[in-house]
């Protein structure tokens, strides 16, 4: 069981939840930029674990399915189709050997995971087969995907024999995403800032720059002063960190990070809230909201329970 890439799009890479464990020798955890929706995928296409996908941005790469297989598509809209049939999001479709999926208008977001029931067959680099850019390992060949590639599935015993079905039921995660605000726990550094830059990090409307990339999201707005300026000594850093450079412009910490930095640290975006800032893109607006442990401790819990939820309805689908 395999497919094909019939054309490169702008970025294509196999994800899953990362690599954690191994920072200390400089490799970061890597990993799907939108994580919630990584693991609703699965659960649409009856994976049990964290199976690896797809992480496709637009413009898209086309894909040629060489055998039959479920898939669904979560995270972004990209106005897909498949054999010419539109599908939205989180909507399974049992796919025929032949079939194409293609993507044609970007309505909302920036990631978007192929998920394939079984998962891909691919050789774990340490524990995971996401794709480390900087080493060149995991995924496919530790790099995006190119026009002509084949990637092998696992192979499954519910793979349909002919023609593509679409299923009648989605998922619908519009409420993980609605909130505008961007929620964070003020960092070690927050107190050094200025009265008046502590209220405007999360007063003001940030723009999210071209510069961004799944390494961190560069932030452009009114910059932020620091009462005095500090000699910081290089310490560990994790994703959603917001660090300080010296042009003012906070930097979010995104899937990619670096794993030491010597910058000031503003705060730690909330984990809740990281699947809803991956989904910004250059141009876009966020703004932040100071919460606490507790508020945030809170909010991952709600989320861990909603998805829950919708995995044991989920299962229930799949026995019919």
């Amino acid at each position: 069981m395999s497919i094909l890439v019939l054309n490169k799009g702008w970025l294509a890479t196999v994800q899953d939840l990362g690599r954690p464990g191994y920072a200390q020798y400089g490799i970061n955890r890597s990993g799907a930029m939108d994580p919630l929706a990584l693991q609703v995928g699965n659960y649409l296409v009856g994976n049990e674990g964290p199976e690896a996908a797809l992480e496709i941005c637009f413009p898209a790469s086309g894909f040629l399915f060489l055998e039959p297989t479920l898939m669904v598509l979560a995270g972004a809209d990209f106005g897909a189709s498949i054999s010419g049939k539109a599908i939205r999001p989180y909507q399974p479709v049992r796919v025929a050997a032949g079939a194409e999926l293609h993507f044609q208008h970007k309505h909302w977001g920036q990631y978007a995971y192929l998920c394939v029931q079984g998962g891909f067959d691919l050789k774990p680099w340490l524990n995971s087969q996401s794709t480390n850019h900087k080493a060149i390992q995991g995924g496919w060949q530790g790099r995006g995907l190119q026009k002509g590639d084949v990637l092998p599935l696992k192979r499954t015993k519910s793979a349909p024999r002919e023609g593509t079905k679409i299923s009648s039921y989605y998922a619908d995660l519009a409420p993980f995403y609605d909130s505008k605000a961007i929620r964070f726990i003020p960092g070690q550094h927050f107190e050094v800032l200025t009265q008046s830059s502590q209220a405007q990090l999360s007063t003001q409307n940030w723009k999210i720059t071209p510069a961004s990339d799944r390494m961190g999201y560069r932030l452009a707005g009114e910059k932020l002063e620091l009462e005095q300026e500090e000699s910081l000594l290089s310490a560990g850093l994790s994703r959603g960190s917001i660090q300080l450079p010296p042009n003012g412009q906070p930097i979010v910490l995104m899937a990619d990070h670096q794993t030491t930095g010597g910058y000031p640290i503003l705060g730690q975006v909330i984990q809740a809230d990281w699947p809803k800032l991956a989904q910004k893109g250059a141009g876009q607006n966020v703004y932040f909201q100071p919460t606490t442990l507790a508020d945030a401790a809170h909010a991952l819990k709600q989320q861990l329970r909603g998805m829950n939820r919708l995995k044991i309805t989920l299962k229930f689908s799949h026995q019919r």
